[in-house]
């Protein structure tokens, strides 16, 4: 696990010291650039080879279940803890959102598949299903959260929002695999192999894209940023993993689904908050904070999983 956990984070380093490096090079231009093919066509890509190799099974609707119940269960704690202490509302209602909303894909993906490489697509499967509801959820909830905070609810944001949800490609992926499956119709070995190609790039361009989103800054104030990762990176599992007992999902997807909820803060809410103008510079550097700790957080979370 130590190997898999420093290859990761040393190519999410990489990313995070090109904008030094590469003084002259549009670094968020370039982020966005990959999380516009990320997005659009790798992880697409990589949706269809999963859900047309492996076999659906209950996990299909148990483990978004469960990830829903977590995200529910963190922002009502967050939301009860943030709510009464003497800070800005746009600080709250960042901190709020970092508490709930994990970086499933673009960190969990590489994790999952780096730490069951004889299971790659089983807990690529958990983490599509997680991103398929946590990203929707950010979208829709998370957007509703923030601008309460800011005391308005406009109704051309949550059009966005609805348009963001319908038109995500990977759940288009995940229909599209399921009705072609469900026909009956082999799937070419042509087009297999080259979402096979297309899948493989997302591990390593998820981890640089994440790195090339961190920006090392100052640490005031701390503790309201030490409690929102708390929440997310150890309450998160804790609930994740009553939710799936509770359901009864099952090995080895049990186990996955576990260590996507101890995911840190998902980059996409940082986009959400400055839309609807939350506290950005505090939310970016809790996300620094709580995915440096991951990397202390996971490994403990994986041996106390196992034991």
């Amino acid at each position: 696990m130590a190997d898999v956990l420093l290859a990761l984070g040393l190519i999410a380093l990489l990313g995070s010291l090109l904008r030094y490096w590469l003084p002259d090079f549009d670094v968020e231009a370039a982020r966005r650039s990959i999380g516009v093919l990320v997005l659009n066509v790798f992880l697409p890509a990589l949706v269809f080879r999963v859900i047309c190799s492996v076999p659906s099974g209950p996990e299909m609707v148990q483990i978004p279940l469960v990830m829903g119940i977590a995200v529910v269960c963190c922002l009502g704690l967050a939301l009860l803890l943030f709510r009464p202490l003497a800070m800005p509302a746009e600080e709250k209602g960042a901190l709020v959102l970092a508490s709930a909303f994990g970086n499933v894909t673009y960190l969990g993906l590489p994790v999952l598949q780096g730490l069951f490489p004889g299971l790659a697509l089983q807990v690529a499967k958990v983490a599509i299903l997680s991103e398929v509801t946590t990203t929707p959820l950010n979208l829709s909830v998370g957007v509703a959260l923030g601008e309460s905070f800011r005391g308005t609810v406009s109704r051309g944001v949550w059009r966005q929002a609805l348009r963001a949800v319908v038109t995500m490609p990977a759940l288009w992926a995940i229909v599209l695999a399921l009705v072609w499956t469900g026909s009956g119709i082999p799937v070419p070995g042509f087009l297999m192999e080259a979402t096979r190609i297309l899948g493989n790039t997302v591990t390593g361009l998820m981890m640089l894209s994440l790195g090339m989103g961190l920006r090392y800054r100052s640490l005031h104030r701390p503790w309201p940023l030490l409690l929102a990762s708390t929440i997310k990176l150890l309450v998160s599992p804790l609930v994740v993993l009553a939710a799936a007992r509770w359901i009864g999902l099952e090995q080895p997807y049990l186990q996955a689904v576990v260590l996507e909820g101890a995911m840190p803060t998902q980059l996409l809410t940082f986009v959400i908050a400055d839309r609807v103008g939350l506290d950005v510079e505090r939310l970016a550097l809790c996300i620094l904070l709580n995915t440096a700790a991951s990397f202390v957080t996971i490994p403990l979370l994986q041996g106390w999983l196992l034991s």
